[in-house]
């Protein structure tokens, strides 16, 4: 093992460019036409008829913090003051991947958290459960505080988001010398990323036992929160992937998963003002912060004073462990860590907030992604598996150390950073280039540069008749108070911007302190393609675009009512029944929750048909259908008998899929119970095609080539009795020639491109008649060439069809179609180029694939 150094003594007294400055605010001048980059836009909080962020309308309770399962906080009024839960043993598994790597297997940590509670500093909470069950442990570390003495912490706390001007002012007071800074670290999100894990619970020893004075005053100064692995999971069985076979690192901005939402929770509830996301394995230790190009609606000038000198103190860190395996030569002679932006010139940004410290970032976070540097996986000796393990483990250790050795030394500093974050999302100001001199110098490229932003006034989301699915709207709010986002609703008829409004109309104000967030959800982004060559990940992402509900922007610089408008907490569509003695009633599916009701009903033994126009015909009694239109929020309403009979019978779909972890989840949301198909298993016996209706391709992983002869006839009458088949992709149009089905054609994009991008949808097309006028591609496919009897049910815009995201040479798939379908060999057949499900994200899309499965 590394010699153990005390906590406090890694580092020099003085950082090595000096302590970050302190925010400076800026002069409150009116800039009605956002014209100008450094100075504020628009009305401040007091010239509104209701203060932004006021305690009745922020809603910072602990049933807005609490509203997912397995996620309870300990107060209604102190959601910020740790609870000791009894932590229970586990199965002892010794199979689990992290014996052979000599670090801490899950069924030990449970001891080692019971070890840790035996000191008062030390608070551990189950804040959730893994897919596979497995409990997520938050671990809190601070000096003892008193109920009264959380309460007044909790206000405190709460007085940044509610009130930043008020909460600037007790800074300048005095008022937050003595409150405690959250600070923030995760752990194992990818589980075969092991050492963080190990690292933590190092730490956390120390803090919870040591007699160093300078520890000791640390837990005076901070709370700060540890997620010891938030993917116990993919750490047993040495998957980077959680049991649902997502990569949750890419999920924080769609919060599929159950993980993703119990971390979230936890940002939400402290705010912390550092976070550190530790990974591995990139040699060279790598700490963020990123290339470009930076996130537009991060207050990136705020960001990175801090995150460059934090780097650069976690770097002198690692350094001081005199590992040099974890570090590498900076030409002069010394060592370095790998610091993207000041040593990458593109390919590691922070442009989509998918990524756990590129979210926390817009709670107010100074956020770092650590990658430590030597991979223990593959053939290696036990002793070089060892080393290594423990080589990364000192390395995380260290990272953790210089974070709060930095956090320590610029509490206050980072404290003000934050308010002045916060206070400019109320103030509406636009964002600011970078003007920090130690960060200009030190970019490498165009590292340093950012696109200044001015933000929309607000966002109205309508809900009421004649507006798209009223479950789509309230699915998108409540994610938006999951999420800490201030939201109201209209009490009555309203006009906005000259703009008339329903009753029932949601209004998201972006004078608010994560106004940040607020735009990265519900904007559709831009075209970076210009920006830099090479990206990490996707481009592109929009809650507001993409989920299905109606989201209308207010540009101008007008106040809003505050008597019309009422704070929400929760967000929940009703769903109705048309009065009468009904027998058959009529169901239009345009969401998520649309479709999961036509799955339970036909999983109920409901009589389903589908008329020409893709309504529901439910024949049944109102005592039937009324508690599917409440657990579901949808409407049943009145339809004639003349129209119910055009309807066509539809069943419950068998469905067979050869497809990713992520459309495999969003088939299952879907409330479809898909099964693996391989032609491997067809050939041995295992599946049937008697067993399947419809068929989703997506990966190679089913080859119609590969069927033996007695298979392939098989596949050959499911295909003439009427079967359906959907594909997505190129691996999707590869099955379709080679099960010899629809005459397309079809040419590939980039295979890095992104985006949402503008279509054109076929009104008579049963499949996207009424689909959303945007789309979600990646690796985009388009077809060239459609042959006879080929429908084209969606096609791209002709002109500017690209509205975000990445994507060099766009402009040879413009105009072309993206959604085709027809009837080939008897069977339906849809083919998508297209991205409906992409990691469970684009809602909206969703109700396309089901279209094509149950024609």
């Amino acid at each position: 093992m590394a010699v153990r150094r005390p906590l406090m003594a890694l580092l020099a007294a003085v950082l090595l460019f000096g302590p970050a400055p302190a925010a400076v605010a800026a002069p409150a001048v009116p800039d009605p036409d956002g014209a100008s980059v450094s100075a504020p836009r628009g009305q401040s909080d007091t010239d509104l008829p209701f203060t932004v962020g006021s305690p009745q309308q922020q809603a910072r309770s602990a049933e807005a913090l609490g509203r997912q399962p397995a996620l309870p906080v300990p107060s209604a009024k102190l959601p910020g003051k740790p609870r000791n839960d009894v932590i229970q043993d586990v199965p002892v598994e010794l199979t689990d991947a992290s014996i052979p790597l000599n670090l801490i297997p899950y069924h030990d940590i449970p001891a080692a958290l019971r070890a840790l509670q035996r000191s008062d500093r030390i608070s551990v909470e189950v804040i959730g459960q893994s897919v596979l069950g497995r409990d997520l442990h938050l671990v809190v570390a601070t000096a003892p505080m008193s109920d009264a003495a959380w309460k007044s912490w909790q206000k405190l706390s709460d007085l940044r988001f509610s009130d930043p001007d008020a909460a600037r002012a007790t800074q300048a007071a005095g008022g937050y010398d003595t409150w405690r800074t959250p600070l923030f670290v995760n752990n194992n999100i990818h589980g075969n990323e092991w050492e963080g894990t190990d690292a933590s619970l190092q730490v956390l020893r120390e803090l919870a036992f040591s007699t160093d004075p300078e520890v000791v005053g640390m837990l005076d100064r901070h709370v700060i929160a540890f997620v010891v692995t938030s993917n116990p999971d993919g750490r047993v069985a040495a998957t980077r992937a959680n049991a649902n076979g997502f990569d949750m690192n890419r999920d924080f901005i769609t919060a599929s998963q159950p993980e993703v939402r119990a971390v979230r929770a936890q940002l939400v509830r402290y705010s912390p003002l550092t976070m550190l996301d530790i990974h591995g394995y990139v040699s060279c230790t790598l700490i963020e912060p990123t290339t470009g190009p930076h996130g537009d609606n991060y207050e990136y000038d705020l960001y990175i004073r801090h995150a460059l000198r934090n780097a650069l103190a976690m770097e002198q860190a690692v350094l001081a462990t005199g590992e040099t395996r974890a570090s590498c030569a900076d030409g002069d002679g010394g060592r370095r860590a790998d610091i993207p932006f000041r040593d990458r010139a593109q390919g590691w940004d922070d442009w989509p907030p998918i990524f756990t410290p590129m979210y926390s970032m817009y709670h107010g976070s100074i956020g770092h992604t650590i990658e430590v540097p030597l991979n223990p996986r593959g053939n290696l000796t036990e002793a070089e598996r060892h080393e290594r393990t423990r080589i990364n483990t000192a390395v995380a250790r260290a990272s953790i150390e210089g974070n709060l050795r930095y956090a320590t030394e610029n509490r206050s500093a980072l404290l003000a950073n934050q308010l002045e974050w916060f206070r400019r999302g109320a103030a509406g100001e636009p964002t600011r280039p970078i003007d920090d001199p130690l960060a200009l110098s030190l970019a490498r490229g165009d590292n340093a540069r950012t696109q200044p932003q001015g933000f929309p006034r607000a966002y109205v989301i309508p809900a009421g008749t004649g507006q798209r699915s009223e479950t789509a709207a309230a699915r998108l709010v409540q994610f938006m108070l999951d999420n800490d986002i201030v939201v109201h609703r209209a009490a009555r008829p309203f006009t906005l911007d000259g703009t008339r409004h329903e009753a029932g109309a949601y209004v998201v104000d972006l004078r608010q302190a994560k106004r940040g967030l607020v735009n990265a959800l519900l904007d559709v982004g831009r075209d970076v393609t210009n920006d830099f060559d090479a990206m990490y990940d996707i481009s592109a992402w929009s809650h507001g675009h993409l989920w299905g509900a109606t989201v209308q922007r207010v540009t101008a610089n007008v106040p809003l009512d505050g008597k019309v408008l009422r704070p929400v907490t929760e967000a929940r569509a009703a769903g109705s029944v048309a009065p009468g003695n009904r027998t058959q009633y009529g169901l239009v599916v345009d969401s998520v929750a649309g479709i999961q009701a036509v799955n339970r009903l036909l999983g109920d033994g409901v009589t389903l048909g589908r008329t020409p126009d893709g309504t529901f015909v439910v024949s049944a009694r109102a005592a039937v259908v009324r508690p599917i239109a409440e657990a579901y929020g949808v409407d049943f309403t009145k339809i004639t008998p003349p129209r119910a009979r055009t309807a066509v019978p539809v069943s419950r779909v068998r469905l067979g899929v050869a497809a990713n972890a992520g459309e495999i989840h969003a088939l299952r949301q879907m409330g479809f119970a898909p099964i693996s198909v391989t032609h491997t298993a067809f050939n041995s016996g295992t599946l049937s095609f008697a067993d399947f209706d419809a068929l989703f391709v997506s990966t190679t992983t089913f080859n119609p080539l590969g069927l033996d002869a007695t298979r392939s006839a098989e596949f050959s009458r499911w295909l003439a009795d009427g079967g359906t088949v959907v594909g997505r992709g190129s691996s999707g149009k590869l099955f379709n020639d080679r099960a010899g089905l629809l005459d397309v054609t079809i040419a590939a994009g980039r295979s890095d491109a992104n985006g949402i991008v503008a279509v054109h949808n076929d009104p008579a097309s049963p499949i996207t008649g009424d689909a959303l006028p945007t789309a979600f591609v990646d690796a985009p496919q388009y077809f060239t060439r459609v042959g006879d009897g080929v429908r084209v049910d969606q096609r791209l815009a002709a002109e500017g069809f690209f509205l975000a995201g990445h994507w060099g040479g766009q402009e040879a798939a413009a105009g072309h179609a993206v959604v085709v379908s027809g009837v080939a060999q008897g069977a339906t057949v849809t083919l998508f180029g297209t991205e409906p499900l992409f990691r469970a994200h684009p809602e909206g899309l969703y109700p396309q694939v089901a279209n094509a499965l149950w024609q």
